[in-house]
């Protein structure tokens, strides 16, 4: 059996599952909210840290200092994403509070669900780093690449709409 994109892709959904579910619902949840947030810093930031670590004249540091090193727009906001994404889960402060264990069998499930989300973000969020013609050319080789970017608007969007719901759930429930 050759490795594929999509054999990948199922063995890192899989894994994101099992690790959601392990973590618990709340800190399950704190990994969603750190894969929006490294989303929106590796955006906003990956140009910058490219063009300064390219050199870039419009990237010098004062008058003289500028780096140089070889690196793909990609590769820097792939960087910047899965650091501020591994920091936030382990170092972030909101997480503290999280608690890691299950109130019942839902709990379990919603913690699932919340990884199975995050999964779909992570590899939306690194697939919109890539080039056009990089994009194209993985999404011709992987069917289920293709699948998770034909929905991204879902992924961005299903794990709040859960956590709206789910706040309506709990107030219910106290």
């Amino acid at each position: 059996m050759t490795a594929t994109w999509d054999l990948f892709i199922i063995i890192f959904f899989i894994i994101a599952v099992i690790f959601g579910i392990a973590m618990g619902r709340e800190r399950s949840m704190v990994g969603v909210i750190a894969a929006y947030i490294g989303l929106v810093v590796s955006n906003v930031w990956g140009n910058a840290v490219y063009n300064l670590i390219g050199g870039d004249t419009s990237a010098q540091v004062g008058n003289a200092v500028s780096f140089s090193a070889t690196a793909s727009p990609f590769f820097i906001k792939a960087g910047i994403f899965i650091l501020v994404l591994v920091l936030l889960i382990v170092k972030g402060d909101f997480l503290k509070k999280a608690m890691t264990s299950h109130s019942g069998v839902s709990s379990i499930v919603i913690s699932g669900i919340y990884s199975f989300l995050n999964a779909g973000i992570i590899v939306t969020a690194l697939v919109s780093f890539l080039g056009d013609a990089q994009r194209t050319d993985l999404l011709t080789q992987s069917n289920l690449i293709n699948l998770v970017q034909r929905y991204n608007v879902w992924w961005m969007v299903l794990p709040v709409a859960l956590m709206i719901i789910m706040g309506f759930k709990d107030k219910e429930e106290a």
